[in-house]
């Protein structure tokens, strides 16, 4: 998905994209938004809206199809590093405290922890091996989190995280303050 489209811009036909396939992770579609500067507030919006990986237009063949192939499998992709980035530059925390238990009242203490792993983000394999978990298992627990919390990918349990104040810069790794 291009960003930056005339009539229709990337960011809107992303949204309704997503906003129509429900919130079912097995079923999303998964939305790769095409950008010509990586590290760019509209990068931000579309990961925030539910694109699944971000490419820069200079990105190489290889990387266009190893990452759509990695997003068309739900696996994660090559650029998931410069995501974090992305969202670690433009996430702006939500001003309420009372708001940063709130959002994970739904979830086990087991889908919390694995949420606070996720938002980190480390790989299903580094889930497991930090939580003594098998990899079907840690799928398993994402799967949950995201249909509890009625998100698509996990970008956007990053991203949610960041704009909670779940995790970040100053936080530690249980979710609380420093």
């Amino acid at each position: 998905m291009d960003l930056r489209m005339p009539v229709m811009n990337g960011l809107e036909a992303t949204t309704r994209i997503v906003a129509a396939a429900g919130t079912d992770p097995d079923s999303a579609p998964r939305v790769v938004a095409l950008t010509t500067i990586q590290r760019d507030e509209a990068v931000f919006s579309a990961l925030k809206a539910g694109a699944y990986a971000f490419l820069t237009k200079d990105a190489t063949p290889d990387e266009v199809l190893t990452t759509i192939r990695a997003a068309a499998a739900g696996e994660p992709v090559p650029t998931a590093a410069a995501a974090l980035d992305v969202v670690h530059a433009f996430a702006v925390p939500a001003p309420s405290p009372k708001r940063r238990s709130e959002p994970l009242e739904v979830l086990s203490p087991r889908e919390r922890e694995i949420f606070l792993l996720v938002a980190r983000g480390l790989s299903n394999a580094e889930i497991a091996e930090s939580a003594w978990l098998s990899e079907a298992t840690v799928k398993s627990h994402v799967r949950a989190v995201l249909q509890k919390l009625g998100m698509r990918n996990r970008v956007q349990i990053v991203v949610f995280a960041y704009e909670n104040d779940l995790v970040g810069p100053a936080r530690d790794d249980e979710g609380g303050s420093r």
